[in-house]
């Protein structure tokens, strides 16, 4: 049943009840859409031509556990527009407290609202939960001082609430606003609660930061805003003044916004499948015909085009043999591409068997003639960055499009510390770069771990095959369900020695291999990245003992040390060397004398139950181990071969070989940026070039994140690629946020049109609120 808002003075009881209230208010909040009329779906006995199947449908996607709830068919419903934002307030605490519902609103915004208990009851998971709200009134000469209505009102907030003005996490003070824009301000604080969203003010960061990123907390620390709201008004009858603050106390609820669609009308994707060149032609011939003849019904082509693809490989034994991933930035881009498709296919399929044998367009439209991930290939390997790889503002939109997968990781430990938040997003983008090593470790580890639980969680995709780039390795076994506690490392990698000043800051275990004394001068370290074969620097290295060769990775080494005697030696090679500007001493000769610390650092408990069908590759060795229950691996084991390879020089482009002998063909990069797939494009390069080990292996690699580029967009375009390799995984990710879009364009189209027949003034709502 639907109800009017009480009018205005029916109220004011109720306003000074809720001054004087010293309980909590514990009011659930739910962030609805704001084209959506909960009285349509309420299907109520007195007034039933309300009813409206379409929009209960609508419902059923965008708000699931509201629609499975029943709440709608057995609760009374008031609906309330915003006039009198006060009085409406108020009006909304009355009727909760007498057991209904309410949905308030304004043409942009709405929430819908009910006593925590009773959404408890109906397992409905609130957005965030209204604490307190007071009201403060003043009528002299103090009321233009805003701080002072706005600091007691907030007060008696907290107290209302049970908190303590340190636990508020944010404080919003707004002042002259009206009711619907102070009701939209409220609306943008509790979204933010309910997608975890941190905002940054415009005027503090340049054109090239982010605008936004992850709202993080200390560990096990709730989010919580305090709001206030204060107009002052001047009597029509006098010259006296009076001023009003609302004040409110949000907290986080257990809830969280719904993802944001992957594709949308911006992004668009389809997949087309087929066994032969004549049938991928046909069906980019006939997906080029419907988007021409039916443009209206974009997002549901795309829908219904990746379920056909997800039902078709829910069966191993319909899976077609050929993949072509169509990607664009609108319809008619869309067309383009897939002209461009047409025009190349014969070409790739021509060079089937070759290395060339791929199209990928700037988009990100791929295909390849030689599909190298499906099962029956068991190439696909996850390949894992070493530290120096993370980059200001790093994944600063991803946590709006998974926001489960974030909410998980932040069950298991401590987020903020796991991805060394206070660097990553500091407003200064210098801070990053300039991060000690132990913290870029930690960062490293946690983005590899961040998009590995993307890919096997969200996205079901196993690897085959593991390795890692120096401390990569120890990406590798924190992100495969290899080690039981990996949030245990954060704090030992920031306070042990091992990192605070044996191989890196005071550089204690080079000062030991050289023995030096504490009198002796400080090292000047650095190290340098050559184009150069190993061989040359190896030769020079007996004339140079302060000077090592620290890794080889396809055509370019890096040498490090002495910083004075680095220099000699390439001025005597006739060569030019990158600083990298960075002290550490992993993978050289003086790390050894840290082997047994290194090993006892990263001796971990293992997960009871273990990975059973990946093959870890040791950088050290070469050699792979499968953990078959327990049989191959061992806490003792990881240890050591994190040990072996940390102390070291650390031959890539041998890895990647070794890799390649086993059976990797597909190399995906689960870390920041891309560096490690650049590096194997190069090897894999070379060895066609000058005829090496692994010309005859296939080889194609594929980056997860890509630093200046959109973390979606990046995203996406590595899913087309394991898409047309033919590697096992589920697009349902990718439905559900269509169908959210759907619904919500579906919603907002036949509301606009029940508005123009009822001759109503014309629908103004906004599809922003999104959940």
């Amino acid at each position: 049943m639907v109800k009017p808002t009480p009018p205005v003075n029916s109220v004011a009881s109720v306003s000074d009840q809720v001054i004087k209230s010293e309980m909590p208010l514990r009011i659930a909040l739910l962030v609805l859409p704001a084209s959506l009329d909960l009285s349509l779906c309420t299907g109520s006995l007195d007034s039933p031509a309300l009813d409206s199947p379409e929009t209960t449908k609508q419902l059923s996607v965008l708000m699931p556990e509201l629609h499975n709830s029943k709440l709608l068919e057995t609760t009374e419903l008031v609906s309330i527009k915003v006039d009198d934002f006060e009085a409406n307030l108020t009006a909304t605490i009355e009727s909760i407290e007498l057991g209904k519902i309410v949905q308030i609103s304004t043409p942009s915004s709405s929430l819908l609202m009910m006593h925590a208990l009773k959404a408890a009851q109906n397992r409905i998971h609130p957005h965030a939960q209204l604490a307190a709200m007071q009201i403060q009134t003043q009528s002299d000469s103090a009321a233009l001082a805003d701080s002072t209505i706005t600091d007691k009102s907030m007060a008696k907030a907290l107290s209302q609430a049970k908190r303590k003005p340190d636990s508020v996490s944010k404080r919003f003070d707004l002042h002259e606003l009206n009711s619907t824009e102070q009701f939209d301000a409220v609306c943008e604080q509790i979204k933010d609660l309910a997608s975890r969203t941190h905002h940054r003010d415009a005027t503090s960061i340049n054109p090239k930061q982010a605008a936004s990123h992850y709202w993080f907390t200390e560990h096990h620390q709730a989010r919580v805003v305090a709001i206030n709201l204060t107009n002052s008004l001047q009597s029509s009858s006098s010259k006296s003044c009076s001023a009003s603050c609302i004040s409110f106390v949000v907290s986080q609820g257990t809830g969280f916004i719904a993802p944001k669609s992957i594709i949308d009308t911006k992004r668009l994707e389809f997949v087309i499948c087929a066994d032969t060149q004549a049938e991928l032609l046909s069906e980019l011939a006939r997906t080029k015909s419907t988007l021409t003849t039916k443009p209206g019904s974009l997002l549901t082509q795309m829908r219904d085009n990746l379920v056909s693809y997800e039902k078709s490989h829910s069966n191993k034994a319909n899976i077609s043999r050929y993949a072509i991933t169509l990607q664009a930035s609108s319809a008619e881009a869309m067309l383009q591409e897939i002209t461009a498709m047409a025009e190349t296919l014969p070409k790739v399929m021509s060079e089937n068997g070759q290395h060339a044998s791929q199209y990928k367009t700037p988009a990100g439209s791929y295909f390849t003639a030689e599909p190298l991930g499906s099962s029956a290939q068991n190439g696909l390997a996850f390949v894992y960055p070493g530290v120096g790889t993370v980059y200001s503002d790093m994944f600063s939109q991803l946590h709006r499009y998974f926001p489960s997968l974030y909410s998980q990781l932040e069950r298991e430990g401590d987020l903020k510390s796991m991805f060394q938040a206070d660097a990553i997003y500091h407003l200064d983008p210098k801070v990053t770069p300039a991060m000690q090593l132990g913290d870029l470790a930690i960062a490293g580890v946690g983005s590899s771990y961040l998009l590995t639980q993307l890919l096997v969680k969200q996205f079901k995709i196993t690897p085959n095959f593991a390795l890692g780039y120096s401390m990569g390795e120890a990406s590798m076994w924190a992100s495969l369900g290899v080690w039981n506690a990996p949030h245990a490392l954060i704090e030992k990698t920031k306070t042990d020695p091992l990192f605070t000043s044996a191989i890196s800051g005071k550089l204690t275990a080079v000062r030991k291999a050289w023995q030096l004394t504490n009198s002796d001068a400080d090292i000047v370290w650095n190290s340098f990245v050559v184009r150069s074969p190993a061989a040359p620097i190896k030769a020079l290295l007996p004339e140079f003992p302060h000077a090592y060769l620290a890794i080889v990775q396809g055509d370019t080494c890096v040498i490090a040390g002495c910083e004075t005697q680095c220099r000699a030696l390439l001025a005597q090679m006739k060569k030019r060397g990158i600083a990298a500007n960075r002290v550490t001493a992993m993978h050289t000769t003086p790390a050894m004398e840290e082997h047994g610390n290194v090993e006892q650092f990263y001796n971990q408990p293992l997960q009871e139950s273990l990975p059973t069908d990946i093959k870890f590759i040791s950088a050290a060795s070469g050699d792979s181990t499968v953990s078959n229950g327990r049989g191959g691996l061992d806490s003792q084991v990881v240890a050591r071969s994190i040990a072996d390879t940390f102390c070291n020089t650390l031959d890539f482009t041998a890895l990647v070989h070794s890799a390649q002998k086993q059976g990797v063909k597909l190399f995906v990069e689960l870390g920041a940026d891309r560096q490690n797939c650049t590096l194997i494009d190069k090897i894999a390069k070379q060895d066609r070039q000058c005829g090496g080990e692994s010309t005859d292996f296939p080889c194609c690699t594929v980056p997860v994140n890509a630093k200046g580029g959109d973390d979606i967009t990046s995203l996406l375009k590595a899913l087309g690629q394991l898409i047309s390799h033919r590697v096992p995984l589920t697009v349902q990710p990718l439905i559900d946020g269509l169908n959210r879009e759907i619904a919500l364009a579906q919603l907002h189209s036949s509301l606009s049109s029940d508005h123009s027949m009822n001759n109503t003034q014309p629908l103004k709502q906004t599809l922003q609120g999104e959940v």
